[in-house]
């Protein structure tokens, strides 16, 4: 078997760049050196311009069940099977990673290779490249973007341990997308996250000379706006009846006291978590939106006020999924049928906002949307709910 591999722009000085340079390789199994069980071990042997290095398969077989023709085990035993995955697998790594080096026009020596198969590095890893990128963003992005570009790192990682610059192709982006559907149960908005992250790395390896298959611009990313979860005043009664009922313990009070804040302002949860009593002022909140960056005043209403304490702002310390994971058992608890989750309360805010005859261009404002189109979203949800009130009328003769 060979390889061949086109010289680059960056080889050796001495190295004849418009000469083609080929490694060659076979399966062989150690003759010399027979075990006290009557096997021996098998290795991938390499040959490039005079030099030659054996890699160790962590394979032990017995000779007769070596086929050296076709270098693989026979038989059609699942131990057989097993051992000729591990030595596919292992000659299609040393395939990837020259056509990885040869895609970023890079020059691979028999050292490199072999350094490349026993421990990748970001040259021919995606999955390595992408992980030490982040690890230089971190402090110069905000949190929730380097928790959420770490979260698409981690699906990753779960989906393929090593993923080869020289597979990302259109085929694997679908496979990925079928993973995070039908697997990992993400929704479409989820996906597109996870597909802009991936992006976004593809382009910074782009911009280094790293090329794969599919050009980063290429990868089309279909925008979704999710399903608008929002609860109607009737819901929001029942949520604040269960806050001031005697059975409620005080993690759930906590957690709805921010909530049913959020449900009256239409505050981000980043910007519930880093509330300080500073940020009051009279009846006025002023803040700074951890997802934009943009400065806020907000005018708090009587409702919002029951919610919050001059000293503290909120009580208690919980992290977003424990509250999420709350606000699921509280749903339950007042017989509230919806997936219930904390960006729930921004989505009703502004619902509730337009149908109490709210403007949508204050609305923007205090969504701190950069785009109306974004505001616009909550339009169409009360127009879709007024022409469904309508169709009720037909009670009075149906």
């Amino acid at each position: 078997m060979s390889i061949t591999l086109v010289e680059a722009d960056n080889a050796p000085d001495n190295y004849p760049v418009k000469s083609t340079g080929k490694f060659s390789f076979k399966v062989i199994a150690k003759k010399d050196y027979i075990r006290i069980d009557g096997t021996c071990a098998l290795y991938i042997q390499i040959f490039h311009n005079g030099k030659r290095k054996r890699i160790p398969l962590g394979i032990n077989v017995k000779l007769s069940s070596f086929d050296e023709k076709k270098q693989l085990i026979k038989g059609r035993s699942e131990i057989a099977k097993d051992y000729n995955l591990i030595i596919g697998n292992k000659l299609a790594d040393i395939n990837k990673i020259s056509v990885s080096y040869r895609l970023s026009e890079t020059y691979l020596s028999l050292e490199k290779l072999i350094e490349e198969l026993t421990n990748p590095n970001s040259k021919s890893d995606f999955i390595i490249f992408y992980d030490q990128e982040l690890k230089k963003q971190k402090g110069l992005i905000k949190d929730s973007t380097y928790n959420q570009q770490k979260s698409t790192l981690k699906k990753l990682k779960e989906y393929k341990q090593k993923i080869f610059f020289q597979e990302i192709n259109a085929d694997f982006i679908n496979e990925f997308k079928i993973y995070s559907k039908k697997i990992l149960k993400n929704q479409d908005i989820t996906l597109e996250s996870s597909l802009k992250n991936l992006k976004k790395f593809l382009n910074i390896a782009y911009s280094k000379g790293i090329k794969t298959p599919l050009n980063p611009k290429d990868l089309k990313i279909k925008r979704h706006k999710g399903s608008r979860v929002f609860l109607n005043e009737a819901e929001i009664k029942k949520l604040y009846e269960y806050r001031e009922s005697i059975f409620i313990n005080d993690d759930n009070k906590n957690i709805l006291d921010r909530f049913l804040f959020s449900c009256f302002t239409g505050i981000r949860i980043s910007d519930i978590q880093n509330l300080l009593p500073e940020n009051l002022s009279e009846d006025f909140l002023f803040f700074k939106s951890q997802k934009n960056g943009k400065f806020q005043k907000i005018r708090l209403g009587k409702s919002a006020l029951k919610f919050i304490n001059r000293r503290t702002v909120f009580k208690g310390s919980y992290t977003d999924q424990f509250i999420n994971e709350r606000l699921k058992i509280i749903a339950k608890a007042c017989d509230i049928g919806k997936h219930l989750t904390f960006h729930v309360s921004r989505h009703s805010f502004a619902t509730n906002y337009l149908i109490k005859g709210g403007r949508v261009e204050n609305l923007q404002k205090l969504l701190a949307h950069s785009s109306i189109t974004d505001t616009m979203v909550y339009v169409h949800i009360v127009d879709s709910l007024v022409d469904d009130e309508i169709i009720n009328l037909d009670s009075i003769l149906m």
